[in-house]
């Protein structure tokens, strides 16, 4: 490993100036949440929602009941005996693990385009990376003060989101984007203040809607104790080993969010192998279709 990330490639400067215009045009549209989605975490933002209306907003989708019951029957959250009702799989869960599951359970919707090979194939690629961090701190984060595992889980699958609406911007016809190289160099800039602004919009608390931009630092530090960013930092380098990725080849010792988790980067990887099977197991529940 080296102390320092692979040199990026050469930006295509007039591409990035074009799809940087257009957002300051107000011609980028932000992702909307998926619909159930919205309207659980509407619900959920009232101190005063009850378990059977939030039950009532998710029965509407009969995919999304099953895999909230499938997740509360899970090894993450079972309890002494299995559950089929939906009411009683969000009492189990709790209202604000429901609302990190439904987003995290329904996002991937926004992951595809309609047009262009290669951009599908991106598209793709950013939702399995994503899907693997968002596992791989969901399991970090377990029994971590102050931390939430949903919402570790939430943020690591969040933390490229930026990447849905402009790989959607690439793939209009006026762009002419015809290889992998340009659409790499365009996410390298723009994805993720892109993420922070979407996860923003979507009234993501700030010290969740910061993680796409500051993870950026791989060696950047910060006062107190560790938070989601460091969380995800520490997920996404595990999920970028032996890739072609910038950040792959770095030395994990020069990184300060190990320390902050209170580990080194070898009890890091040991903790990671022993937990294959647990993270195997929340990246099904993600995606299905693995």
């Amino acid at each position: 490993m080296t102390d320092a990330p692979q040199k990026l490639p050469q930006i295509d400067t007039e591409l990035l100036e074009r799809v940087e215009q257009e957002i300051k045009d107000r011609q980028f549209s932000l992702p909307a949440l998926p619909d159930t989605a919205a309207k659980v975490s509407k619900a959920i933002a009232d101190p005063d929602v009850t378990i059977a209306q939030v039950s009532k907003i998710v029965t509407a989708d009969p995919v999304l009941s099953g895999r909230l019951i499938q997740v509360a029957n899970s090894p993450i959250f079972q309890g002494l005996k299995r559950i089929e009702d939906l009411k009683l799989a969000i009492s189990r869960l709790g209202l604000v693990c429901v609302r990190n599951l439904v987003i995290s359970l329904t996002v991937n919707k926004l992951f595809h385009v309609k047009s262009n090979p290669i951009i599908k194939n991106k598209l793709r690629q950013c939702w399995a990376n994503s899907v693997k961090v968002a596992a791989i701190g969901e399991v970090i984060a377990r029994g971590r003060w102050r931390i939430d595992p949903s919402e570790a889980l939430l943020v690591g699958l969040l933390h490229n989101i930026g990447a849905v609406p402009l790989l959607n911007k690439l793939a209009e016809p006026k762009f002419g984007v015809t290889n992998e190289a340009t659409v790499n160099q365009v996410l390298t800039n723009l994805e993720p203040q892109l993420s922070k602004w979407i996860m923003e919009h979507w009234h993501l608390r700030p010290d969740l809607s910061c993680v796409p931009v500051l993870i950026q630092d791989v060696y950047k530090s910060h006062a107190g104790p560790a938070n989601y960013t460091d969380i995800i930092q520490i997920a996404r380098l595990h999920a970028i080993r032996n890739t072609d990725h910038p950040l792959a080849n770095i030395k994990w010792g020069n990184v300060p969010s190990f320390q902050k988790l209170e580990m080194t980067p070898e009890e890091s990887l040991e903790a990671i192998k022993q937990a294959q099977t647990e993270i195997r197991s929340v990246m099904s529940l993600l995606d299905p279709a693995k």
